[in-house]
C-alpha cells in the first residue's frame, strides 16, 4: 500500500484544514468566536481568506444554536459590508444558515437528520455553534465525548464534508495552559480535532478600562478593542 499511498483530501482552509477533518475553535465567552465563525462562512461563499488563511470557495452550512434568528442575519450582513461586498450574493446559496435556538437536540440525534437534509447536495463544511447546547453526556467524561466526537466524524464521512464547530474555555485563568488544554471538559477534545484554533485575550496595559467590541477611542483615529492571540494545534500542518 505504501508504493501506491491514498491521494490526500485537498486543502480546504490552506495550511489548516483539509476537506473531511474537523476544526475545533474554543475561546473565552462573549469573546467574538461567532462573529469569526460567521467571517469564515463568508470566506467559504466567497473564496476569501479567514485570519490569513486562504479558502476554498464552496457551500457551507451554519448551525446556529445560540444567537436569535434576525441577529444572526443582521450580523451576516453586516460583516459583508465590512469586506465591502453586496449580502445577495449570500441569499444565492452558498451560505445557508439552520437556525436552532432554542430547538437544540443531542447531536447524535442531530446529525442524522443534517446527513439527510445535505448529503449529496455540494456542501464541504459544516459549522456548529456552539457544542454546549448539543453535547451528550458528561463532558469531562472521555468515554462519553468520544462517542460525542465520533458524531462529527459520521458527518463528515457521510456528507464529504469538514466539520468545525465552537466551544468556550474552561473557568479560571487559561494565559499558563497550552492551548489545546483551554477548551471545557474532556482532554479528548485536544486529542479529537485534526486542527484546534484558540482565541485568547491578551492583558491589557494598567489603567485601561474595560472596551466593547468595535468601540472607538477618538483622537488618534485608531479603533481599539479586544485583543486576541490566536493559537493553533495541527494535525496535517506545521
Amino acid at each position: 500500500r505504501l508504493l501506491h499511498p491514498l491521494e490526500m483530501p485537498p486543502e480546504l482552509i490552506h495550511g489548516l484544514l483539509r476537506e473531511g477533518h474537523k476544526m475545533l475553535v474554543a475561546g473565552p465567552s462573549k469573546a467574538g468566536k461567532s462573529f469569526a465563525l460567521m467571517e469564515l462562512c463568508i470566506a467559504f461563499a466567497e473564496g476569501r481568506s479567514w485570519m490569513g488563511f486562504d479558502c476554498e470557495k464552496c457551500k457551507v452550512l451554519y448551525v446556529n444554536l445560540e444567537i436569535d434568528e434576525a441577529t444572526c442575519e443582521h450580523r451576516f450582513i453586516d460583516i459583508y459590508k465590512q469586506y465591502g461586498l453586496t449580502p445577495e450574493i449570500w441569499h444565492a446559496g452558498n451560505i445557508q444558515v439552520l437556525p436552532l435556538r432554542g430547538q437544540a437536540k443531542p447531536l447524535d440525534d442531530l446529525v442524522p437528520q443534517l446527513i439527510d437534509a445535505i448529503k449529496d447536495q455540494g456542501y464541504k463544511a459544516v459549522i456548529v455553534d456552539p457544542i454546549y447546547k448539543v453535547i451528550t453526556g458528561d463532558e469531562n467524561n472521555a468515554s462519553d465525548m468520544g462517542h460525542f466526537c465520533n458524531q462529527f466524524d459520521k458527518l463528515c464521512q457521510s456528507v464529504g464534508c469538514a466539520a468545525i464547530y465552537c466551544h468556550h474555555h474552561s473557568k479560571g485563568a487559561q494565559g499558563q495552559k497550552k492551548a489545546q488544554d483551554r477548551a471545557s471538559g474532556s482532554g479528548v477534545f485536544a486529542r479529537d480535532p485534526d486542527a484546534l484554533v484558540d482565541f485568547i485575550e491578551l492583558n491589557k496595559p494598567a489603567g485601561d478600562k474595560p472596551m466593547a467590541w468595535g468601540e472607538t477611542i477618538s483622537g488618534d483615529g485608531i479603533e481599539h478593542g479586544p485583543a486576541f492571540r490566536m493559537e493553533f494545534s495541527l494535525r496535517e500542518f506545521a
